[in-house]
């Protein structure tokens, strides 16, 4: 029998709990948000945000926010281990990106850790382009990469991906 996948709206008021779990499962304690700016990106990000539920379990989530009414930004994507490598983090990915199409965003970006090679390597598949390194960009000191989707390669994803067309601003 196949894994069911659900993905579902984050409600800012109810899966607050949820959420943090989520970040300390899957992110090192020096990777995680406060608990202040998760509970701001919750009420504020929501329509952009989801959590994916494997056979009615949690086993991710994404924080998505449009800022500047054109940039729609990844803020934070995670997987639990056990459901690594299923298309969760994929299906994340397109489905925030779709909901902030709608809003009328017209490219993406993200920052990445330059050592977390299967998340870069999602985000190329998805038509990312690193455009820049953001040197100590992380706490431990970690250098970024900020990528960036847009131009064909965002409108091909909206083309190919989002069952509503991208409206403008």
């Amino acid at each position: 029998m196949k894994d069911r996948l659900e993905l579902r709206n984050c409600d800012p008021i109810n899966d607050m709990e949820l959420i943090i779990e989520l970040e300390k499962e899957i992110f090192k304690p020096s990777e995680q948000y406060t608990l202040g700016f998760i509970n701001w990106l919750c009420r504020n990000c929501a329509n952009y945000s989801y959590i994916a539920f494997m056979d009615n379990k949690p086993a991710g989530y994404i924080i998505s926010c449009i800022e500047d009414l054109s940039r729609g930004h990844v803020i934070s994507v995670g997987v639990l281990r056990d459901y690594r490598k299923r298309g969760i983090g994929e299906a994340l990915m397109r489905r925030s990106i779709c909901s902030m199409a709608v809003g009328g965003i017209n490219h993406v970006i993200l920052e990445v850790r330059v050592s977390n090679t299967p998340a870069i390597t999602l985000y190329k598949k998805l038509g990312f382009e690193v455009r820049n390194i953001l040197r100590s960009y992380y706490n431990d000191g970690e250098d970024a990469y900020l990528m960036m989707l847009e131009d064909g390669k965002f409108e091909e994803l909206i083309r190919n991906y989002c069952s509503v067309t991208k409206q403008p601003p």
